[in-house]
């Protein structure tokens, strides 16, 4: 059954919203989500770019990061890449500092922390929880934060403990006090025994795997319960000293820049990546285009125009998608964990992000067409050209929407690759290669109609088609009248009925089509977060 949870909530003794807690407070999550191909100040000058007010120019900005990076001792690796699995960065109790110095540049007046100890040996972790103390002591912001079995050490730095077993609280007050506590219902902790160790040994209930014999009584538990479990709380402490933020959210515009100027960063970054892709393409276009070199204009050549305008149309597809479903999902959880800081609006990260990637991908598929085109020997007029390179772009742009939609709403990469497949595998059947518009049955043209792979391979036919003059060769003349058979491309359009739509609205559909899933893509980054 579920259990409602009532009450009030107060800040110094004020009611407040979400928007008032993100503006004085912050948060650092337990997993470490950062982008590893930056370096330490790097990530810190994007973030002090996105949290910190307008009005802050680059010398101030550069102040507040040099002081959060002191007081986190990062100083003396802010030249440092972050690091990822294929890079060798920080250590994982800096990137733990890191963390905290992202927050730490809005001066917020509240820190909260998810086991910051989780993952560090034990010196890693005394240092990054001594430099918590040392912010607290100073008076910058209280410190909130959840712990697991911490050293004794690291146990003694706390001012106040809340202990819960099962959502329900033993113990709450002075850090101090707890083993007093614990003492007074018969479970004194020995004095060579770390109390974090005991009180965990006490609470926890025994299992097989774990008979421990000083497990609490149900008397003894009763009793702590009855003591801390409910505290009467005055609602208006803290009223004399107010909430004061001085945190200016960026505006909308601002956002969108930063982000962008960030993206294209990150980007440029890879350059194993985009080498990778490179030579990719220009592999795949010499292979199709030395494969069907030259087609000419003879009647063999009305056989392999059209399978090799579909596979152009399917491969330019197939690779931008697998691009972006692969990379996607891991963006998008840091995406999430600084979305619920403040930082920026969900429609601010995508225009940048989806904007940045347009501009860098959009290339390989440029540079794939032009040299395929040129290779097989399609008509040679500079319209035609311009247009077939358009559709082959506007192939890629299809692709990669539609795994962008479904990427942001899957969210596991397993699942979108799955889901992603089996949609474009859809689209390549229904493209209008296998079955012609005029075979069609009827009963699938709803599905016919959301190919992007039918409007695409459609008008680059048309566009290859239209005007193509056709000759025979000797052998190839109908031995009856001596005639040729096919004299023009308009023939094989009127065989094939690519005529039910014209070039210009294969680009209104495809259009159509990449706003709308890439409206979809944004519903999901914006209301999928779990």
């Amino acid at each position: 059954t579920a259990v409602v949870a009532t009450g009030e909530l107060r800040l110094n003794g004020t009611e407040y919203n979400r928007g008032i807690l993100k503006a004085c407070a912050a948060y650092v999550m337990q997993d470490d989500l950062l982008n590893g191909t930056f370096t330490v100040r790097e990530t810190l000058d994007f973030t002090a770019r996105l949290k910190l007010p307008p009005s802050y120019t680059p010398a101030r900005r550069q102040e507040s990061i040099d002081e959060v990076s002191g007081k986190m001792g990062l100083t003396h690796i802010l030249n440092v890449i972050v690091g990822d699995p294929l890079h060798k960065g920080i250590s994982g109790g800096e990137r733990k500092r890191l963390c905290v110095a992202m927050e730490l540049l809005t001066k917020p007046a509240l820190l909260f922390l998810d086991e910051p100890t989780s993952g560090l040996d034990s010196v890693t972790a005394l240092s990054l929880v001594r430099s918590l103390r040392a912010l607290s002591d100073s008076g910058a912001c209280t410190i909130v934060c959840t712990i697991h079995q911490p050293q004794a050490k690291i146990f003694a730095l706390f001012d106040n403990l809340l202990l819960l077993k099962a959502g329900v609280i033993m113990y709450q007050g002075p850090a101090g006090g707890a083993l007093a506590a614990f003492a007074e219902v018969g479970y004194p902790c020995p004095d060579s025994e770390n109390p974090a160790n005991h009180f965990l040994d006490v609470i926890t209930p025994p299992s097989e795997l774990n008979s421990n014999n000083v497990s609490i009584s149900a008397e003894a538990e009763a009793k702590l319960i009855e003591r801390f479990g409910i505290v009467e709380v005055d609602l208006r402490a803290g009223i004399s000293r107010p909430l004061r933020s001085t945190r200016v959210f960026l505006p909308w515009t601002q956002q969108t820049y930063v982000l962008f100027v960030r993206s294209m960063h990150e980007l440029l970054r890879r350059r194993d990546m985009m080498a990778t892709q490179l030579c990719q393409t220009l592999a795949m276009a010499l292979v199709v285009g030395m494969l069907f070199y030259q087609i000419g204009d003879t009647q063999t050549s009305i056989e392999m125009r059209m399978p090799v305008l579909c596979f152009i149309t399917n491969n330019q597809g197939m690779f931008g998608a697998m691009m972006i479903v692969n990379s996607f999902p891991a963006e998008r959880m840091l995406s999430l964990r600084e979305r619920a800081s403040g930082s920026y609006n969900a429609s601010a990260y995508f225009l940048a992000k989806t904007t940045a990637e347009t501009i860098m991908t959009a290339v390989y598929p440029i540079i794939f067409a032009v040299i395929v085109y040129l290779l097989i020997g399609f008509q040679l007029v500079a319209s035609k050209l311009f247009l077939f390179v358009w559709f082959v772009l506007l192939a890629h742009l299809a692709a990669t929407s539609l795994a962008l939609a479904v990427s942001s709403i899957a969210r596991i990469t397993d699942y979108a690759v799955i889901i992603v497949s089996l949609l474009l595998e859809i689209s390549r059947l229904f493209g209008g290669f296998y079955l012609s518009p005029k075979q069609l049955p009827k009963y699938f043209s709803f599905i016919d109609a959301v190919s992007y792979v039918k409007y695409v391979y459609t008008a680059i036919g048309l566009n290859e088609l239209d005007g193509l003059k056709l000759v025979c060769t000797p052998s190839e003349l109908d031995p009856i009248d001596g005639s040729c058979p096919v004299t023009s491309g308009q023939q094989t359009i009127d065989k094939l009925g690519l005529n039910y739509i014209s070039i210009g609205g294969c680009f209104g559909v495809l259009l159509i089509y990449i706003v709308f899933v890439r409206a979809i893509a944004y519903l999901g980054l914006r209301y999928v977060k779990n």
